[in-house]
């Protein structure tokens, strides 16, 4: 039977989840479905006859019929769900987190995610390294898992998030292994398909000699291990490890550094740097670390998991393997669903970023699929060192049927709808200038009477933008923003700072897909929102001003065309 349900996981085609004893065993690209017993056991019976052909044993006709019926149906499922995104990557299938192990190697764009299936209740989820890549950052392909439960011991020992190192000769995975340790796998292919794992793996245990049950390291107390990332710097190799450190006074979001001359032999170095509490908060964390030069600073990227889940950074001074922070920047405010986020360097010099967009319906809404990745940005540093967001000038290859539409003065109190330029998979370019008003902004996912609208209002007096989104959906939506949190009905609106002084004009470049927003704003800000509007004349573009006269001027609209196959 363990020979079976491995196959079950790695090989079987099946397009089902099966249920064996308390275990629940899926292939790692498989929807979650829940099935009465019959349904469950005729599944069985189609996998068990696919599995026997190994055997040299038949396989009846009409069970393979009614499995190529079922994939069929799920995949129609799928096809027809208004909310399932067209030119935001997402798997075929399935239920993921995490964006991992981003590299550009020969040619090709390359990004790894963490597949979940459930392994049955009270059971930690099997996990495995999914592996897309390339050419053009749009279209991607799949290859075989990068990594999927290597070790013997229970089942659910699976993979946390984890990095290619950057600068190193080889492609180098350096990962999480919970139970067991930090891990290191390289490939010496040049489409990355095979990784091969150290020798000496653990190389960072939990405990000594034995399996950890905790983050924190019996080695090394100061240090969890949890979530690693790493670069090449020279002839050594350093790695940061955990999102917290336990050194007395980097109490909040830290990291331990870690060096090797051979990645099989870590130093603990001490904690990378010390966070403050006038930027974040002492119960937040630095997972999913991302470190890398950045004009003449560096950059730390992260995930936080509480007060909520998001992605942060700082920008400061890195001397003698210390990071000094001097700039703090949050990239998702709560409501946002924005976390997870990964980033590499290509062949033009370019800092790409992806970020993990969860789900707001709740797991239990039987739709097949669950989280989608942002839009590939293009991080670059301003004369200062800040930060400058764009979206990346491939996206600009999906365009067609282009429309534009004449200047508009928008007058104290209208709401103008903008002809033409209705949809629910397109881009909106345009620029807001404000002639006297403080309060004004644009209604995305209108129906004509208003009963579902998406509102985003620039507020100058409080400097910010305050994303309504109580009236996106006519359903009733749970936003689970992680940390515990949920943001439910009265209180589903999102405020992100953002300073416009003078007379200066907001530049929008607006990608609207389906159930998600993304709104880049003069190059310095990316708005992000998770939307659900239910009916199918949810689709005007509208401008307002509250308060005041604005002008609306460069006003471009297109079509964009799907890059996902379903």
């Amino acid at each position: 039977m363990k020979s079976f349900s491995r196959f079950l996981i790695q090989y079987s085609p099946v397009r089902l989840p099966v249920k064996v004893g308390d275990c629940l065993f899926a292939s790692q690209q498989r929807c979650r479905l829940r099935f009465s017993v019959k349904r469950f056991r005729a599944s069985l019976a189609i996998v068990m006859a696919i599995y026997a052909l190994g055997s040299g044993l038949s396989l009846a006709q009409d069970e393979l019929d009614d499995y190529w019926m079922k994939s069929y149906e799920m995949r129609e499922k799928m096809v027809q769900d208004k909310f399932r995104p067209r030119y935001h990557f997402l798997p075929p299938e399935g239920r993921w987190n995490d964006i991992n192990g981003a590299v550009f190697y020969k040619g090709r764009y390359h990004i790894g995610y963490l597949q979940k299936i459930s392994n049955g209740r009270g059971i930690r989820d099997f996990s495995s390294w999914q592996h897309i890549s390339s050419r053009d950052l749009l279209h991607w392909r799949y290859h075989k898992a990068s990594l999927r439960e290597p070790f013997d011991g229970l089942y659910g020992d699976y993979f946390n998030s984890g990095d290619v190192m950057e600068g190193t000769d080889v492609p180098t995975i350096i990962t999480n292994m919970p139970r067991h340790g930090i891990v290191v796998y390289q490939s010496f292919d040049d489409n990355l398909d095979e990784w091969v794992p150290l020798p000496q793996n653990p190389v960072i245990p939990v405990a000594p000699g034995e399996l950890g049950k905790q983050k924190r390291s019996a080695v090394y107390p100061e240090c969890m291990i949890f979530d690693p990332s790493g670069w090449k710097e020279g002839d050594t190799y350093y790695a940061l490890i955990g999102s917290k450190n336990y050194r007395p006074g980097y109490e909040g979001d830290s990291t331990s550094l870690f060096k090797s001359k051979d990645l099989a032999n870590w130093e603990y170095v001490g904690p990378f740097y010390k966070s403050e509490r006038k930027w974040t908060e002492e119960i937040e964390d630095c997972a999913c670390s991302n470190f890398f030069p950045f004009g003449d600073k560096h950059m730390l990227l992260m995930h936080t998991h509480r007060p909520y889940s998001k992605a942060q950074y700082y920008i400061g001074r890195y001397e003698n393997e210390r990071f000094y922070p001097e700039i703090n920047g949050q990239l998702s405010r709560s409501g946002t669903m924005l976390s997870g986020p990964e980033t590499l360097i290509d062949d033009r010099g370019r800092r790409i970023f992806w970020g993990w967009l969860s789900d707001a319906r709740h797991r239990g809404d039987a739709r097949g699929w669950e989280s989608i990745m942002t839009l590939p940005w293009h991080f670059s540093p301003a004369e200062d060192n800040t930060l400058l967001i764009d979206p990346v000038e491939e996206l600009q290859t999906l365009r067609y049927k282009e429309r534009r539409h004449a200047d508009l003065s928008i007058a104290k109190g209208n709401v103008v709808v903008v002809d033409g330029f209705s949809g629910n998979c397109m881009e909106i370019k345009l620029r807001l200038e404000s002639e006297d008003a403080t309060r004004f902004g644009l209604k995305l996912f209108c129906s004509p009477n208003l009963e579902e609208e998406t509102v985003i209002t620039y507020d100058r007096a409080e400097q910010q933008f305050v994303i309504d989104f109580e009236k996106a959906s006519e359903k009733e939506i749970k936003y689970y923003v992680g940390g515990g949190g949920v943001l439910e009905k009265g209180n589903l609106k999102q405020r992100v700072p953002f300073s416009l002084e003078g007379p200066a004009a907001l530049d929008l470049d607006i990608f609207v897909d389906k159930s998600v927003i993304e709104i880049f704003v003069n190059s310095r800000i990316c708005l992000v929102q998770r939307v659900y509007p239910t009916r199918e004349d949810s689709t005007q573009f509208r401008l307002f001003s509250e308060d005041g006269n604005i002008r609306a001027s460069q006003l471009f609209k297109w079509e964009m065309d799907a890059t996902n196959p379903w």
